[in-house]
């Protein structure tokens, strides 16, 4: 998931172009100088005064050169282009780690403080490279939970939906992949059962019953377990 995104739009369909015939009455680029060891950011400065600090891939798109007049319209263009070039980079590394919703993307990115735009932009650009999907999110979510921090099915619901996962996918993906409750509850209720106390039989049950339905398995399916556990224990004993 770390490849470079093929280029979404040319230089011509960026924005106005600058001319490299300065007046006297025009603004100019005076000096374009690299900002970092890596030289991945360039400081364009203006003869107003204005600094810009935009991306190497967007001076060398736009042919960026000193001496080169300028415009408002085309810095409004060299800065759109490198709003969307970063939020597209931010993206990728985020989701490179795992699948992520789409709402956690563009939280991500807001915390970035990001334009809107440039938001939008990488949003579309991640699900036409295919590494924005909800469906397949939703599917990698409960096989996770399922695996390593078992739930019920209601409780996956509402994780997927605090994730921003459509209804439709939600009901979807837990009718395909969700598994039967009574064997998750049973290892994850294993899991809690040597944490608790159980000179009280009371106690253990009701906090083990607590545990399970906190993990949204349904109420037959904790009193089935609790009960089940409960023996295991006594005959370990």
């Amino acid at each position: 998931m770390d490849q470079d995104p093929p280029p979404d739009r040319t230089a011509a369909d960026r924005g106005p172009s600058i001319s490299s015939s300065a007046s006297h009455d025009s603004v100019s680029i005076a000096a374009i100088r690299p900002r970092g060891a890596r030289g991945r950011t360039f400081s364009v400065e203006l003869s107003s005064g204005q600094r810009l600090e935009l991306s190497a891939e967007t001076v060398s798109t736009f042919g960026l050169g000193v001496g080169d007049a300028v415009d408002t319209a085309a810095v409004l263009s060299w800065q759109r282009d490198d709003s969307e070039r970063r939020a597209l980079e931010v993206g990728l590394n985020y989701v490179s780690y795992r699948l992520r919703s789409t709402q956690e993307v563009s939280e991500h990115l807001r915390r970035k403080s990001l334009p809107a735009s440039a938001i939008d932009h990488a949003i579309r650009r991640l699900r036409e490279l295919g590494y924005l999907d909800d469906a397949a999110f939703a599917r990698f979510w409960v096989q996770s939970r399922n695996t390593h921090r078992p739930r019920g099915t209601r409780a996956l619901a509402w994780e997927l939906r605090q994730k921003g996962v459509p209804d439709a996918i939600v009901e979807d993906t837990l009718e395909q992949f969700a598994a039967d409750e009574t064997p998750l509850a049973l290892a994850a209720a294993r899991k809690r059962a040597g944490t608790l106390k159980t000179d009280d039989p009371a106690r253990f049950r009701r906090q083990l019953g607590a545990f399970l339905a906190r993990r949204g398995f349904s109420y037959d399916v904790v009193e089935q377990v609790v009960g089940a556990i409960w023996e295991e224990v006594q005959a370990e004993e």
